[in-house]
């Protein structure tokens, strides 16, 4: 018998992303509004999956309806306050659990991601929720509240901040981004593509992050943009060069930060030349996020956008949105759509082994299967039935399946 789960809260982003995961997982999901006031007492597990503003509230309102041996866990980026509001709330016998996921709902799985997992009451709680997210391919790390919520006023709070800082600031100087693309870096490119990253996401959510982020995270950054900026205004080379040789050795790990980001960097570069390489030939193009596949020959490739020409018509997509499919997923995907065949009958010269004949005529480009359906061996005469892709090229199988025969001094009939 599946377990039931209650995502209170689904009907956002994040509440759908995990109504998705649960049910690949075969439980038996079931949505709830935050605002309402659905009874949780039947479910095996519940999720708060609200807004950080108002995670503490619904933990008051679901807690105290649960039954023992139910797993209750929230997934706000917060923990302190949600973890004492459970210990409140809860039921003893109630297993309690903080989840932390660090990627987005743009994540198709967990595949790789991080996870941080708070344990708050209840090992066999903790267990199922560990084991769950590991068999998903995520990499969990286990903090305390308390822990957690200093890391994150940091590792999110400050690096959030610097980002919104940097894009409300191009947008008070007026500046052209998408002119000045042109005249990027690889490595200032990928700075300004994740300000757009956060720029580009619910504002509403890094609202909550920025005021539950510790105070003097802010006061400390604010304190030193005006320190250098004293420094640079008084022109004072040494202080500046002092000042970075002190980041640096702190930071300690600037070096191999260094070798990582090349690989970033270098990793982009790689891409952009695949896709120029491919420039004339038929290829497979997935798209990152919606999974649409575009077969056809790819007319040209830049770092803003691919030409690729589909079904005898030019369909121009975002670079950043697609990748190339290896070649065997791409064949692959053409069959799983069907074929399409064309019968030819000849006589062949005397001796002709129609075995290898077929195996000669499968080397053609984009042929998927040849067969004999028909043969009259006392004039040694075949008749095969070669087929490729539902978007093949039938024309120009035609041409090739007929000039090899006749290459070989068969005679078409």
């Amino acid at each position: 018998m599946s377990l039931k789960a209650a995502i209170v809260g689904g009907y956002g982003e994040m509440g759908r992303w995990f109504e998705r995961f649960l049910s690949e997982r075969e439980m038996d999901v079931t949505l709830v509004g935050r605002s309402s006031h659905a009874h949780c007492a039947d479910f095996d597990v519940v999720v708060i999956a609200v807004p950080i503003d108002v995670t503490c509230d619904v933990i008051a309102q679901v807690a105290p309806q649960m039954k023992p041996g139910a797993v209750l866990f929230d997934i706000a980026s917060v923990k302190v306050k949600p973890v004492k509001q459970m210990l409140t709330s809860a039921p003893q016998g109630v297993e309690l659990v903080s989840v932390h996921p660090l990627f987005g709902p743009g994540m198709p799985d967990m595949e790789g991601q991080t996870v941080i997992v708070t344990p708050v009451r209840g090992e066999s709680g903790r267990r199922f929720l560990v084991d769950l997210f590991e068999n998903a391919g995520a990499h969990v790390e286990e903090l305390s509240a308390e822990e957690h919520d200093h890391l994150m006023s940091v590792i999110q709070g400050l690096t959030h901040f610097g980002y919104i800082a940097t894009g409300v600031t191009l947008e008070a100087l007026d500046f052209d981004i998408k002119r000045s693309r042109r005249f990027m870096s690889p490595v200032y490119e990928i700075l300004i593509d994740f300000v757009g990253r956060i720029l580009g996401q619910n504002p509403a959510l890094y609202a909550s992050i920025q005021m539950n982020a510790d105070r003097s995270v802010h006061e400390a950054f604010l304190t030193q943009c005006a320190a250098l900026v004293d420094i640079i205004n008084a022109k004072d080379h040494d202080a500046f060069v002092a000042t970075m040789k002190r980041a640096a050795k702190h930071f300690g790990d600037a070096e191999p930060a260094l070798k990582r980001s090349n690989k970033l960097v270098m990793a982009n570069i790689k891409e952009l030349e695949d896709f120029k390489r491919s420039i004339g030939s038929k290829c497979g193009l997935r798209n990152v996020y919606s999974g649409a596949v575009h077969v056809g020959v790819i007319k040209s490739a830049s770092p803003r956008e691919i030409a690729i020409e589909e079904r005898s018509k030019d369909v121009i997509l975002k670079t950043e949105n697609v990748q190339l499919m290896p070649e065997e997923e791409v064949a692959r995907y053409r069959l799983a759509r069907g074929q399409r065949s064309r019968d030819f009958s000849a006589t062949f010269p005397p001796g002709a082994d129609p075995t290898i004949i077929a195996r000669v005529l499968s080397t053609i480009a984009d042929v998927t299967a040849v067969g004999v359906v028909d043969q009259y061996a006392p004039r040694q005469s075949y008749t095969f039935r070669v087929s490729t892709y539902i978007d093949g090229d039938v024309e120009r199988l035609q041409h090739d399946v007929t000039q090899l025969l006749e290459g070989i001094g068969c005679k078409l009939r």
